[in-house]
């Protein structure tokens, strides 16, 4: 597995926990988890993409030097 991959899987996996959380939270009917569980999944999500074009555009520079 390249460094690229193994830092988009850790977000992942972050995005993977809000999603447990958030339903976690549904299936014990609590509000709290659920809300947690949102923040979590979003905070996932954008770190997730933030990275994955931060890798991409790091990538492209690499190329145009080579």
């Amino acid at each position: 597995m390249s460094d690229r991959q193994k830092v988009l899987f850790r977000q992942m996996q972050l995005v993977i926990l809000g999603l447990v959380i958030l339903i976690g939270g549904i299936v014990a009917d609590h509000q709290v988890f659920r809300i947690i569980g949102i923040i979590v999944l979003i905070l996932g999500i954008v770190r997730c993409y933030s990275f994955w074009k931060l890798l991409k555009k790091l990538e492209q520079e690499e190329d145009t030097e080579a």
